[in-house]
């Protein structure tokens, strides 16, 4: 084996690409990592940030190394891959990456700094990014961009924030709140409607509506509901362990009172 494929040192940047690079070897790499492409390894990229996301909330420092870890894994992986063909290099990222924070933070970088608040420096992104887009030869609109790969949350979510840049946003909470009962009534509206679309609309309406208010008062929407998909389990678990002491078949009613125990269970925990 290489020296510089061992485990006894502590390694470098350099030594995962060059392992990497090994492992791609047609003649004395692994199967595996030979038959991978860039597209086949999307789902591992995604894999691996979720995982990175959880490491982070559970604050468990080893695992936030091994999921770091892991993700610039993909990133070298997709390099690799990308550099077999002639396209870039794992250097050329770096490259595109550090001129890109410099060129969009002028007022640290440039000649002539500044204090920016976040909300000024927000606009200042898009503006920015605009000029990027139109130097490409792209729409400029902040709106062209739409992933359809990122998770409907945070496109809304982004979405949300690219108008609220333009002056298209709620001046409180409270107007919010409105149109969530505007959106609310609209959905009953529809549930007498037979055509199925006209409810897909209203409904998405109304979560667009909700994930608005998450982000005038500062939270993730994504936490929120990961937070509430988590407690439901934890009742269900509860729940399910009460009804299994119960021999006889239980109304309606006893259901009911049942799970309103469980609700208390899992609260006082």
């Amino acid at each position: 084996m290489n020296k510089s494929h061992t485990t006894d040192k502590k390694s470098s940047l350099n030594d995962l690409i060059d392992i990497v690079r090994h492992l791609r070897d047609p003649q004395k790499g692994c199967e595996w990592d030979i038959k991978q492409t860039a597209k086949s390894l999307n789902t591992h990229i995604i894999e691996e940030a979720y995982e990175l996301v959880e490491a982070i909330d559970a604050e468990n420092i080893e695992n936030i190394k091994d999921e770091l870890g892991d993700l610039l894994l993909q990133i070298i992986f997709q390099c690799q891959i990308a550099n077999e063909k002639n396209d870039f290099k794992f250097e050329d990222i770096v490259d595109k990456a550090s001129k890109k924070m410099i060129r969009r933070h002028p007022h640290i970088f440039g000649p002539q700094k500044e204090k920016r608040s976040i909300k000024k420096q927000k606009i200042f992104w898009e503006e920015i990014k605009k000029i990027e887009r139109k130097e490409k030869g792209e729409n400029t609109s902040p709106f062209s961009q739409f992933s359809k790969f990122q998770p409907p949350i945070y496109q809304a979510v982004k979405l949300q924030k690219i108008a609220s840049t333009l002056g298209l946003d709620f001046s409180n909470v409270e107007e919010v709140l409105m149109k969530i009962q505007e959106e609310t009534c609209e959905v009953k509206e529809a549930l007498q409607v037979e055509k199925s679309q006209k409810k897909k609309e209203e409904i998405g309406d109304l979560f667009f509506s909700l994930i608005n208010l998450t982000r005038l008062l500062n939270l993730d929407p994504e936490k929120c509901i990961h937070e509430s998909n988590k407690k439901f389990a934890q009742r269900c678990e509860v729940y399910f362990a009460l009804k299994e002491t119960k021999t006889m078949k239980m109304t309606k009613d006893e259901e009911f009172e049942l799970w309103q125990n469980a609700k208390k269970k899992v609260k006082n925990e």
